[in-house]
Protein backbone atom coordinates (compact mmCIF):
# COMPACT_ATOMS: atom_id res chain seq x y z
CA UNK A 1 0.00 0.00 0.00
CA UNK A 2 1.36 3.18 -1.23
CA UNK A 3 1.73 5.71 1.89
CA UNK A 4 -0.55 8.91 2.07
CA UNK A 5 0.93 12.32 2.72
CA UNK A 6 -0.66 14.54 5.32
CA UNK A 7 0.28 18.27 6.35
CA UNK A 8 0.30 18.58 9.85
CA UNK A 9 0.48 22.26 11.17
CA UNK A 10 1.36 23.28 14.72
CA UNK A 11 2.57 26.33 16.97
CA UNK A 12 5.45 26.36 18.88
CA UNK A 13 6.30 28.91 21.16
CA UNK A 14 3.57 31.53 18.56
CA UNK A 15 5.56 30.24 15.73
CA UNK A 16 3.71 28.55 12.80
CA UNK A 17 5.22 25.34 11.50
CA UNK A 18 4.47 23.00 8.79
CA UNK A 19 5.29 19.80 7.24
CA UNK A 20 4.35 16.88 5.76
CA UNK A 21 4.02 13.52 7.13
CA UNK A 22 3.93 10.14 5.06
CA UNK A 23 1.59 7.50 6.85
CA UNK A 24 -0.77 5.05 5.42
CA UNK A 25 -3.30 6.74 7.85
CA UNK A 26 -3.97 9.69 10.68
CA UNK A 27 -5.47 10.50 13.67
CA UNK A 28 -5.63 13.70 16.27
CA UNK A 29 -3.27 11.39 18.29
CA UNK A 30 -0.70 10.57 15.27
CA UNK A 31 -0.55 14.35 14.32
CA UNK A 32 0.26 15.37 17.79
CA UNK A 33 2.93 12.91 18.38
CA UNK A 34 4.64 13.91 14.63
CA UNK A 35 4.31 17.33 15.84
CA UNK A 36 5.96 16.81 18.93
CA UNK A 37 9.22 14.23 17.20
CA UNK A 38 9.09 17.88 14.73
CA UNK A 39 9.25 20.35 16.88
CA UNK A 40 11.86 18.04 19.31
CA UNK A 41 9.55 18.82 22.40
CA UNK A 42 10.12 16.49 25.29
CA UNK A 43 7.82 12.95 24.49
CA UNK A 44 8.55 9.79 27.38
CA UNK A 45 10.65 7.87 25.01
CA UNK A 46 10.23 4.44 24.90
CA UNK A 47 5.81 5.11 25.21
CA UNK A 48 3.80 3.98 22.75
CA UNK A 49 1.74 6.76 21.44
CA UNK A 50 -1.29 4.94 21.24
CA UNK A 51 -1.37 4.03 24.83
CA UNK A 52 -0.44 7.15 26.27
CA UNK A 53 -3.41 8.61 25.00
CA UNK A 54 -4.32 11.93 23.06
CA UNK A 55 -4.72 13.95 26.48
CA UNK A 56 -1.92 12.96 28.56
CA UNK A 57 0.53 13.70 24.68
CA UNK A 58 -1.73 16.80 24.83
CA UNK A 59 -0.88 18.16 27.77
CA UNK A 60 2.66 16.96 27.93
CA UNK A 61 3.34 18.86 24.59
CA UNK A 62 1.77 22.33 25.54
CA UNK A 63 4.07 22.29 28.39
CA UNK A 64 6.75 22.62 26.08
CA UNK A 65 4.79 25.36 24.31
CA UNK A 66 3.73 23.40 20.77
CA UNK A 67 -0.35 24.26 20.31
CA UNK A 68 -2.63 24.18 17.54
CA UNK A 69 -1.89 20.88 15.87
CA UNK A 70 -4.09 20.25 12.95
CA UNK A 71 -3.74 18.19 10.14
CA UNK A 72 -5.25 17.59 6.47
CA UNK A 73 -5.02 14.63 3.73
CA UNK A 74 -2.85 16.15 0.88
CA UNK A 75 -4.39 14.94 -2.77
Amino acid sequence: MRPLHFQITYRLNDARQVFVQPDSHMTDADAWYYACLHAGVGLAYGEDPAQQGLAELRAQAQKCGLTDVRWEALP
